[in-house]
C-alpha cells in the first residue's frame, strides 16, 4: 500500500472513531435529562417494593390469633370461685303468745344455736376481655366485677346451746327458714366488711396474669385492667 492509500485509511479510522464518539455523548446526554434534577449524575436508583402494608396485615393476622386462643382459654374456666370466707354464727329464734297485748310467759318458745358455713366469691370469666398491642407491648383485660356468688350453710354443723318450749307455740318450719335467712345476711355482711371482694378480684386477676403468661412472655408486657 502506498503512502497516500495508507493516509487515507488513517483518514477514514479516524473519521468513524469521532463520529462515535459523537453519538455516544448524544445518548448519554438523553439518558442524563431523564433523570431527577435532584439525583445527583451517576446515582443508581433502586426502586424497592413496598412491604409495609403486607407486613401490618401478618402482624394484625398474629394479633387476632393470640387473643382469639387467650380468650377462648380464659373464658372456659366459666363461673370461678376466687375467695371464701368461712363463719360460724349464732341463731337465735323466739316468740311467744299474747293476751290483749300482754306476752303470755308460759308460751314462750326460744333456742340458741350455731351453724357453720361459707360465704363465696368469684369472677364470671365468660365475661373477660382482652386486647393486644404488639408494638406497644401492653395487654388490656376488661374484667367483670368480682360478686358474692352464694352463702352456704352446713345443716350438719347445728349445735343447739340452749332450748325452751313453751306451752302450745311450738316452733314452725316457717320459723327456722326465717332464722336462716337472717343469719345467711349477716354472713354475707360481714364477709363485704372483711373485704371478701377486693380478694376475690386479686385473686382472679392472679389467675388472669398465670394464663396470660402461658402465652406471652410477661417481663416484656405490661398489663392493664379495665372494669366492665
Amino acid at each position: 500500500m502506498d503512502l497516500n492509500n495508507r493516509r487515507s485509511v488513517i483518514l477514514l479510522a479516524a473519521i468513524v472513531m469521532v463520529t462515535i464518539g459523537i453519538v455516544a455523548v448524544v445518548i448519554w446526554g438523553s439518558v442524563l435529562s431523564r433523570q431527577d434534577p435532584d439525583t445527583p449524575q451517576g446515582t443508581v436508583i433502586a426502586q424497592k417494593k413496598d412491604d409495609s402494608g403486607k407486613g401490618k396485615k401478618i402482624l394484625d393476622t398474629e394479633r387476632e390469633i393470640l387473643v382469639k386462643n387467650m380468650e377462648e382459654g380464659i373464658r372456659d374456666m366459666g363461673l370461678l370461685v376466687t375467695e371464701e370466707y368461712y363463719f360460724t354464727d349464732t341463731v337465735t329464734q323466739s316468740k311467744v303468745k299474747t293476751l290483749f297485748s300482754i306476752p303470755l310467759g308460759f308460751t314462750e318458745t326460744a333456742y340458741i344455736a350455731t351453724y357453720d358455713g361459707v360465704v363465696t366469691a368469684g369472677i364470671d370469666f365468660e365475661g373477660i376481655g382482652i386486647e393486644l398491642d404488639l408494638e406497644g407491648r401492653a395487654v388490656t383485660v376488661r374484667m367483670p366485677e368480682a360478686g358474692i356468688q352464694n352463702v352456704d350453710i352446713d345443716p350438719n354443723s347445728f349445735v343447739l346451746y340452749s332450748e325452751k318450749n313453751g306451752l302450745g307455740n311450738p316452733l314452725s318450719v316457717s320459723d327456722f327458714n326465717d332464722a336462716l335467712v337472717e343469719l345467711e345476711d349477716k354472713a354475707r355482711t360481714r364477709a363485704l366488711e372483711r373485704g371478701l371482694l377486693e380478694k376475690a378480684e386479686e385473686n382472679a386477676r392472679r389467675v388472669v396474669v398465670n394464663f396470660i403468661g402461658g402465652f406471652l412472655d410477661l417481663a416484656l408486657y405490661d398489663i392493664l385492667w379495665e372494669s366492665e
